[in-house]
C-alpha cells in the first residue's frame, strides 16, 4: 500500500504553500528600488545581448543567471524580475525539517513559520537583490553540513562544496560566514566535542574529499567564467574580496555600527526574545548546532557591525541564527512545566501578535515607505507613477510612428530605476547638470533632476511640467530612539521621532504629446 503523507509533512506543505502566496500577492505593485532596478536590468541585458563579466560591485552573477532564464521562459516584467527571489524565499521555509532532530519537531516548525511570515525575510523575498539567494544557500550549506556531522553520508561533501561555490558566486559576503563557521570549528577541535568533529571527516574516507573539491571549482568556475565564454572570471574570488575590502572605509549606507542591533529591536524583537530563551536552552541541552547558532549570531552580528557598509538588507545574515536560535526558544517553552511554560507561551503569542502587523505595515501596506526600518533610500510611489505615464504615452502612438522620444536626466545618480522601466523605450541618457548640455530637441517626455530643471527653466516653455519626489528616505536621529515614549510610538503605531527627505525630480511632457 502506498504511504501516506504524515501530519508534519502536510503541515509543511500548507505552510509553504502560504509562504509562496504571500511572496506572489502584489509581487510587481512595489516601486522599484535603484538596486533592484539594476539587477532586473542587467538579467535582461544579459538574456539580450550576452556578454555579462562579473563585477564585484554588483555581487555575483547566479541571480543574473536564473532572473534571466525565468525573462526567457515567462518574460520580462516587474513580476518575474522578483520571481526568483520568491522562490528562494519559499525555498527556505521547509529547510528546518531537515533540522527536526536537532532542533525539535515543534522548534524547527516554529522556525520554518518564522521564515514563512516573519517581516523581514517575508520583505527581501520581494526584493529582487541577492541577499535573499545568500541567505537560502547559506542556510542549505547549515543544514548540509550539520546533517553530514550527526550522519554522514558519501555525497553530502560534494553538496557542501557545490553550494559553498554558488554562494560565493552570490555574494561576496561569503567571506564573513566563512569566517563565522571557520572560528567556530577551530574551536570544536580543540573542546571536549573534537571527535564530532573529527569522526564524520574521516568516516566519508578522502576520496568524499576530492569530490567535494571538485564540486567547488567546476560550479565556481562555470559560474564565474559565464559558463566558460570570460576565463578572466576565474579571478572572482580575488577580485570581489579586494574590491569590498576596498570599500569599507567608504561606509556605504551611512549608519552607526548599532544599525543592525537598532533594526532588530525595532522590527524582530520577538526573534530576540525568543532567541534569547533559545540560547538559555541550547546550553542547558547542547548540541553541535545549537551551540554554532550562538556562535553564528553573535559573531556575524559583531562582523556585520563592524564592517563599513551598512543596509537593511544585510541584517538577513545575522538573523538567520537568530530565527534559528528563537525556534530551539520555542522548543524549550514547549518541553517546560509550569509557570516557565505559561510564561513562555505568553511571550511567544505577544510575539506572533506582532510579527503579524510587522509583515502587514512593511509588505502590504507601507513597502516603500522610509519610516520602515526595512527600507533603504526607496524610489517613491510617484517615481513609478511618472514612469507609467511615459510608458503610457509611449503606448498610445499610432501604427507606423516612430517610438516616444524621451531623456532621462542621469545626474545624480538618477539612471536607474528608469533604465529598467523604460528598457523598451530607447530613451537618451544625459547629465543635464553639466554646463551647455541640452535636451535633445525633439523629446516628447524629460524626467529632470530638480538641479536641472532649474538651470533649464526657460528652454522648457513648450513643456508642461510637474514635480514630484524621485527617491524618498528617513535619515535616522539615533538621539531620539532612546527615549521609551518614541521607541514605544515606533514599534506600535510606526511613528518617527524626526522627518523623512526626499530627492525632488520633473516630468516635463510636451504639450502636443500630453
Amino acid at each position: 500500500m502506498r504511504r501516506r503523507p504524515s501530519r508534519e509533512v502536510i503541515a509543511y506543505g500548507v505552510l509553504v504553500a502560504l509562504a509562496l502566496g504571500l511572496r506572489l500577492y502584489d509581487l510587481g505593485d512595489r516601486p522599484f528600488h535603484h538596486d533592484e532596478s539594476q539587477d532586473a536590468y542587467f538579467s535582461w541585458t544579459f538574456l539580450e545581448n550576452g556578454g555579462y563579466e562579473y563585477n564585484p560591485l554588483l555581487h555575483g552573477p547566479l541571480r543574473f543567471y536564473l532572473t534571466a532564464a525565468i525573462f526567457k521562459v515567462l518574460g520580462d516584467s516587474d513580476f518575474t524580475a522578483r520571481l526568483a527571489p520568491v522562490l528562494m524565499g519559499t525555498l527556505m521555509v521547509p529547510l528546518p525539517y531537515l533540522l527536526r532532530g536537532q532542533l525539535g519537531r515543534v522548534g524547527a516548525f516554529a522556525t520554518a513559520a518564522a521564515l514563512a511570515f516573519g517581516p523581514s525575510y517575508l520583505y527581501f523575498s520581494r526584493f529582487a537583490r541577492e541577499d535573499i539567494y545568500f541567505a537560502a544557500v547559506t542556510f542549505a550549506l547549515v543544514v548540509v553540513a550539520f546533517r553530514f556531522l550527526d550522519r554522514p553520508k558519501r555525497h553530502q561533501p560534494a553538496l557542501i562544496g557545490a553550494l559553498l561555490a554558488a554562494s560565493f558566486a552570490i555574494k561576496e559576503t561569503t567571506f564573513i560566514t566563512g569566517f563565522v563557521a571557520f572560528t567556530f570549528f577551530v574551536l570544536v577541535l580543540i573542546s571536549p566535542w573534537r571527535r564530532k568533529l573529527i569522526d564524520p571527516i574521516r568516516a566519508v574516507g578522502l576520496e568524499a574529499w576530492g569530490w567535494a573539491l571538485a564540486a567547488f571549482l567546476g560550479v565556481y568556475t562555470l559560474l564565474f567564467t559565464t559558463f566558460l565564454t570570460n576565463p578572466d572570471g576565474v579571478r572572482g574570488l580575488y577580485t570581489g574580496l579586494d574590491y569590498w575590502l576596498g570599500q569599507h572605509e567608504v561606509g556605504r549606507g551611512g549608519e552607526a555600527w548599532s544599525f543592525y542591533l537598532v533594526v532588530l529591536f525595532g522590527v524582530e524583537w520577538p526573534a530576540l526574545l525568543l532567541g534569547a530563551v533559545g540560547a538559555v536552552y541550547s546550553l542547558w541541552r547542547p548540541t553541535l548546532l545549537r551551540l554554532f547558532l550562538i556562535w553564528g549570531f553573535l559573531v556575524s552580528l559583531i562582523v556585520y557591525s563592524w564592517a563599513g557598509e551598512k543596509f537593511a538588507w544585510l541584517v538577513l545574515h545575522p538573523l538567520l541564527p537568530l530565527v534559528l536560535l528563537a525556534g530551539a526558544g520555542v522548543q524549550g517553552i514547549w518541553e517546560a512545566r509550569g509557570a516557565w511554560r505559561v510564561a513562555g507561551f505568553a511571550a511567544a503569542t505577544l510575539g506572533l501578535i506582532y510579527v503579524a502587523f510587522s509583515s502587514w505595515w512593511v509588505n502590504v501596506d507601507r513597502g516603500a515607505d522610509p519610516r520602515e526600518f526595512l527600507v533603504s533610500t526607496q524610489s517613491s510611489t510617484q517615481g513609478k507613477e511618472v514612469a507609467d505615464q511615459v510608458l503610457a504615452l509611449a503606448a498610445s502612438r499610432g501604427p507606423g510612428q516612430p517610438p516616444l522620444p524621451v531623456t532621462v536626466d542621469a545626474a545624480e545618480g538618477a539612471t536607474f530605476p528608469y533604465a529598467w522601466y523604460f528598457r523598451h523605450l530607447s530613451p537618451g541618457y544625459i547629465d543635464l547638470q553639466q554646463e551647455n548640455a541640452t535636451p535633445p530637441p525633439d523629446a516628447e517626455a524629460l524626467v529632470l533632476t530638480d538641479a536641472s530643471r532649474a538651470r533649464l527653466r526657460n528652454a522648457l516653455g513648450g513643456y508642461d511640467c510637474r514635480q514630484f519626489p524621485f527617491r524618498v528616505w528617513w535619515v535616522r536621529d539615533y538621539s531620539g530612539a532612546i527615549k521609551p515614549g518614541n521607541v514605544f510610538r515606533y514599534i506600535t503605531r510606526r511613528e518617527v521621532w524626526n522627518p523623512t527627505g526626499d530627492m525632488k525630480e520633473w516630468l516635463c511632457t510636451r504639450k502636443a504629446a500630453a
